[in-house]
């Protein structure tokens, strides 16, 4: 689904967001005033308890089955079992708007001039917490699975279109060649396969690996830090019945996790309740020194035997867990999260720099929503400062969508204000649009996500008022979240049936927030016809798909930026979505919580949360004395 350092009461929590030749660093902090130093963080080894208990309000969709992309979240394995080639330098002062990758499973990387082809040198003697090698044969058929899995989708890759997938003829006979061969030393044959350069991806030795793109792509390596980019053993897929079809997906991977090569193993999975990882023996970090860790915090052996997340529906239960030290860290949300931010003892999440983004989408293809009049005096009737106290008590900016303030120079290029609370104005647009006083209007649908109730209740009842005010009358309506979801997929699967989705809806169950460190991400998913996931309002400008393609061909970013200024001027015109405001708190209306006592503190997720909306596991740290 997006650093800094500053190490306040044991956390330093710290995430990245790219934003391109303005690449942003974003520190997130808890409120307490007692300091620790960031080598604190550096420990190797166990300290404290063997044991941590971390309990989250939300269970992972589809278990832990990473063949369902962008169907699993959250993903509490990243970082302590799945890495990824490159790491993003969690400790890096803002400094000079760079961001910073480091080697992770890859120690060294060339980019081309053009930015077509990346090209990675691979770390030697890695094992998969199996045994089974890591290397660049599995890696290429990773890759390859995970396309092959999507059906064959050009935009498989975190549903970017950026790979010329036209030469490419991978299915079940290679899968079969593969598991007959290996990936110690590949047949002949199948290594001729590995290498062939008119594939997208392609080996040139057992450690060095090669992506080329079909045009210039500035974003490549923030890409590989995202859900596809996990790197996970592909022999153990194929010795436990393969990945099955694209329509029906293995489902021996939603209990029982394919093994990484991180420090942590996934040992037990019951689902909607619990997963369970312990430390893993073949881990290849485990003897790194302190100095090693404290330069790149993501590839940390981790400081507890046995970490358990519990999923735990019920926020009075989490909360009584904390304070009782049931478990070590806790998601809070509304009352509870309110009572403990305001106990000295406690640390919480806090996000300086948000990159979510909350948004009431207008399913521009039915009745009334789509007419741009009656959007224009949607988002000018909602009280935007009443909203962000009422969903997020205070703790929210107002934005200009698509994109948020963390992107830099890739947020708001043509420096529009946010939409104005003008009740005057939304009733002369309702009058100009057909409907004076909302005369001819039926009452319209509000559908909240029933797992984000927790803030999108609130919100949705400060719009209804809103709403009421100028004429138009709707209905709160809360869903679950399995059916909620299911008719959000792919722009032209929303535009063949819009009558399936409701009238007004939102993100959750917490707002939509990066699935990868790029900026390309919510300009391509919210507002294109190429989205694969997050076009809610089902909104399509031609102009808008002309201008926004030029994130994806051009490195060129004056000529990148002319053309988003001009692609945001439509979207802000047209008004597919009233942009509601942007969280810092990482689940909204609460966040991750703790006893200072107890946890000295951790880095948060960078990646397929975008920003700080899980603890990295492996980088929780007891605290000391």
């Amino acid at each position: 689904m997006a650093l800094s350092k500053n190490v306040i009461a044991g956390i330093l929590v710290v995430v990245l967001v790219v934003a391109a030749a303005g690449i942003y660093f974003y520190t997130s902090q808890t409120t307490s005033t007692q300091s620790v130093t960031s080598s604190a963080m550096s420990a190797t080894g166990v300290s404290g308890s063997s044991s941590l208990v971390i309990e989250d309000f939300v269970w992972p969709r589809n278990g832990v089955n990473l063949f369902y992309q962008s169907g699993v979240w959250p993903v509490w394995a990243e970082g302590g079992v799945y890495q990824t080639l490159v790491a993003l330098n969690l400790t890096a002062e803002q400094q000079d708007n760079q961001i910073q990758f480091l080697p992770d499973l890859a120690t060294s990387w060339e980019i081309s001039p053009d930015h077509t082809t990346y090209s990675f040198t691979l770390r030697q003697g890695v094992q998969f917490s199996d045994g089974n090698p890591f290397n660049a044969y599995a890696l290429w058929t990773q890759f390859y699975m995970l396309y092959y899995s999507s059906a064959n989708s050009t935009g498989f890759w975190n549903a970017l279109p950026v790979f010329d997938m036209s030469n490419v003829t991978f299915g079940p006979s290679t899968m079969n060649q593969i598991a007959s061969s290996g990936l110690t030393n590949p047949s002949p044959e199948l290594l001729s396969l590995m290498m062939n350069p008119a594939w997208p991806c392609h080996v040139t030795s057992a450690n060095s690996i090669v992506y080329h793109l079909k045009g210039p792509f500035g974003f490549l390596l923030g890409t590989f830090v995202g859900f596809p980019g996990l790197v996970f053993d592909p022999m153990f897929v194929l010795q436990n019945g393969g990945v099955g079809s694209p329509t029906s997906l293995n489902p021996y991977f939603n209990t029982n996790a394919i093994p990484g090569t991180g420090p942590y193993v996934t040992t037990s999975v019951v689902m909607n309740s619990l997963m369970q990882f312990q430390r893993n023996p073949n881990y290849w970090g485990a003897n790194l020194t302190a100095a090693e860790i404290a330069a790149n915090p993501m590839i940390d052996p981790g400081h507890y035997n046995t970490i358990t997340v519990e999923y735990k529906q019920s926020d009075t239960t989490r909360y009584i867990d904390l304070t009782s030290g049931t478990a070590q860290i806790a998601a809070l949300t509304t009352s509870n999260f309110q009572l403990i931010r305001k106990d000295p003892n406690y640390g919480y999440l806090e996000l300086k720099y948000p990159a979510g983004i909350e948004r009431m989408a207008m399913n521009t293809k039915v009745f009334p929503t789509n007419n741009t009049l009656f959007r224009k005096a949607v988002v000018h009737a909602l009280n935007y400062t009443a909203i962000i106290q009422s969903a997020v008590f205070g703790f929210g900016q107002p934005i200009v969508g698509p994109n948020t303030p963390n992107y830099g120079i890739y947020y708001n290029p043509g420096n529009l204000p946010p939409y104005e609370y003008n009740v005057t104005l939304a009733k002369q647009y309702l009058a100009e649009a057909g409907f004076p006083g909302g005369n001819g209007l039926p009452t319209l649908e509000l559908a909240l996500d029933q797992s984000a109730l927790s803030f999108q209740m609130p919100e949705a009842e400060i719009i209804q008022q809103n709403l009421a005010a100028i004429g138009i009358q709707t209905q709160i309506t809360v869903i679950p979240s399995g059916t909620y979801y299911q008719y959000f997929t792919y722009y032209t699967v929303e535009a063949a049936s819009p009558q399936n989705i409701p009238t007004f809806t939102f993100d959750g169950p917490i707002p939509y927030t990066p699935d990868y460190i790029g900026p390309t991400d919510y300009w391509g998913q919210f507002v294109t016809s190429f989205s694969s996931f997050g076009n809610y309002a089902i909104y399509y400008n031609p102009q808008v798909d002309y201008h926004v393609n030029y994130l994806f061909t051009s490195t060129d970013t004056t000529e990148v930026i002319q053309h988003l200024t001009i692609a945001q001027k439509l979207i802000y015109d047209d008004a597919p979505y009233a942009w509601l405001y942007s969280p810092t708190l990482p689940i909204a209306s609460g966040s991750y919580v703790y006893n200072i006592h107890v946890i000295g503190g951790f880095f948060a997720s960078p990646n397929l949360e975008g920003v700080n909306t899980i603890p990295l596991m492996n980088t929780v740290y007891p605290a000391s004395g």
